[in-house]
Order: structure tokens, then C-alpha cells, then sequence
């Protein structure tokens, strides 16, 4: 299918006094007790090259299984979708697209008949993927869009077939209520028998999961330490980053790995965008992210509870993970 969905920039409505949803979440979150930053916000254009290098790194098994899988049952992908054809292949937070291309390239040898429609928060992703993709897999029709993802989705035609691929551990990002809460949003905008493709974390040593999120070389701590530098740019506030210290930690009856920035001494912090003073003391965290685990009972209950029925939990060799292919019940 060649023809081309219009590209859209898309933010939520400002009902608040700010000039944008980045302003509104680092007012609230650095007010709340416990303080927190959402995960999503990592991602400018330094995130998006820090995270690229955590991807290539040994501890951080989740790239790698997630391309195993791909690519030992792109044909079995292939023909559980090929009957929606025409379709729209939606990839929310596509990123580089790196992982995708595997079946990309597979569904263009097959000739089947889509469209792929890359989501991203950041501009820039769906820039850089937009041009990379016309160099390497030219014969590709491609649409991004930036912006929220619902809005993404709403955007699109609604009567077209649809397969919608949420892949990495993006998931394991939100709590039981909000997971729930977007999955059944996912839902409301596909049609009965649509498809969609979750990337989830499996449950396992909980010290090979740890150094996921600890690695060697500090990488995932520049990470984290990059939103407050993201802080200090667009908001003009006066984060030192070297009285901060990332701190990673493994809940394993919870199944929940969660990082967080410590503040390594009493100290206060002004964001001048938002005429906010933030009073840190000595050992307190501002919470930056939860990456939930899971294993298939709770896969099939969220599927369950969520509209959809559960067609194939496909696994890596090692069972770290699994992309979990759902079908929209009728």
C-alpha cells in the first residue's frame, strides 16, 4: 500500500498553566512526596544516544533477546498478520526502528500490502528514522507521526486493518492501573480481530536483571542523570548533576526494577521556567522509572482484562523474554 497518512505533530491539550506537558509533569512530580520524573522524558536528543549505547551493552539482554525473537519467527509473524492486509503497521515508540527493520525487510520480501506508521514522543526519532528508512528500505511507505501516542491513534483511519506493535519493555513502564488503563485505551482504537505485539520482560534471576539497570560503565547512570540536564536546558534550572548519584534497585516479590536519583547532600534546586524552588535533603530520591516483569499468568490476564485474547507468547532461547501477539476481540 503507497499511499501516505499525513504527518502530524500532536500534544495534549494545555488546560494548566504551562506551556507544555514537560513543564506541567516536573511541576507535579518534584511537588509530590515521593518526588518522581516520568520515564518518557529521557528521551531528547542526548537520551536518545545514551540509550542507544545502553542497547549494545552485554548487561542489557532485553535488545538482544527481542531481536532473536524477531528474527526466528518473522515468517510466523508474517503469516499470523498477512490475511489484515492492507494494513497500518504501527510502531509505538519506534525509536531507530532498529529491532522493526527485521520484520520490515521480511514482510517487503514477502510483498505484502502495508504501511508503516513509526510513533515516537521525540521529534528527532521520527525525523532521523523517516530519512534512514527512505536510504535503506526504499520501497517502504512510511509515515510517522510525533507525539502522544493515543492521539497518534486517533489520528489514523479508522475503518483500515491496523497491527500495532508496542515492542522492547516499554510495558513494564507503567503500574498495574495505568498498564491496564493503556492497554484498554489500545483497544478502543483497533478494530475486532486487529493485532497487537507487546514486548514484556519475563521474571528471572533477579541479579541478571539488576545489572540490566546497573551496568559497568555508567551508561544507564548518565541516563538517568540526563533528565536533570534536560531540566536545567529547557526549563533553566540549576540541577548539579554531580550531587546526584543513580540508584537502581530490584523488588523481586513485586517484580519491579526502579531507578532513582539520589541527592548526595542537602540542597536546593530553582527551576526558573516554573518559579519553583525544590528543597532536597541528604538521601532523598527523586524516582525516575519502574520497569516491570512479568510472567504468562499475568500476560493472560492483562490480555483478558483488556479486550484482547492471547494468539502466541513467542520466546527467545533463553526465555528472558517474550513478544506476546494479541488478537482485538470481536
Amino acid at each position: 500500500m503507497k499511499g501516505q497518512i499525513e504527518k502530524k505533530e500532536y500534544f495534549e491539550d494545555n488546560v494548566l498553566p504551562f506551556k507544555n506537558e514537560f513543564e506541567k509533569d516536573v511541576y507535579e512530580g518534584l511537588r509530590s512526596s515521593p518526588k518522581h520524573l516520568k520515564s518518557k522524558y529521557f528521551y531528547d536528543s542526548t537520551g536518545d544516544e545514551i540509550f542507544q549505547e545502553i542497547m549494545k551493552l552485554p548487561e542489557y539482554y532485553l535488545t538482544n533477546s527481542e531481536f532473536e525473537i524477531l528474527q526466528t519467527y518473522k515468517n510466523k509473524i508474517g503469516n499470523l498478520l498477512e490475511h489484515l492486509a492492507p494494513f497500518l503497521l504501527v510502531d509505538l515508540g519506534a525509536g531507530d526502528a532498529k529491532k522493526t527493520k527485521v520484520i520490515l525487510q521480511h514482510f517487503i520480501d514477502k510483498e505484502m500490502d502495508f504501511t508503516y506508521v513509526p510513533v515516537d514522543i521525540s521529534p528527532d526519532a521520527i525525523h532521523n528514522v523517516t530519512l534512514t528508512l527512505a536510504e535503506t528500505l526504499p520501497d517502504l511507505a512510511v509515515s510517522g507521526i510525533s507525539g502522544d501516542y493515543m492521539n497518534a491513534l486517533n489520528s489514523l483511519p479508522r475503518d483500515q486493518n491496523k497491527v500495532i506493535l508496542f515492542l522492547g519493555s516499554s510495558i513494564g513502564n507503567f503500574t498495574k492501573e495505568e498498564t491496564l488503563g493503556f492497554l484498554k485505551g489500545i483497544s478502543l482504537k483497533m478494530n475486532p480481530n486487529d493485532l497487537l505485539i507487546t514486548g514484556f520482560d519475563l521474571k528471572k534471576d533477579p541479579e541478571i536483571i539488576l545489572a540490566a539497570y546497573n551496568d559497568r560503565k555508567g551508561i544507564t547512570a548518565q541516563f538517568n542523570l540526563n533528565l536533570l540536564r534536560r531540566i536545567n536546558r529547557e526549563l533553566d534550572a540549576n540541577f548539579d548533576l554531580s550531587l546526584f548519584e543513580h540508584y537502581p534497585s530490584y523488588h523481586q516479590e513485586e517484580g519491579e526494577a526502579r531507578s532513582a536519583l539520589v541527592s548526595l547532600q542537602e540542597q536546593q534546586v530553582f527551576i526558573s521556567a516554573l518559579d519553583l524552588h525544590i528543597d532536597l535533603a541528604g538521601g532523598e530520591k527523586i524516582h525516575t522509572e519502574i520497569s516491570r516483569k512479568f510472567d504468562f499468568e499475568e500476560i493472560e490476564d492483562l490480555a483478558r482484562a483488556s479486550g484482547f485474547r492471547v494468539m502466541e507468547n513467542l520466546t527467545d532461547s533463553k526465555k528472558y523474554f517474550t513478544n506476546s501477539i494479541w488478537r482485538k476481540k470481536a
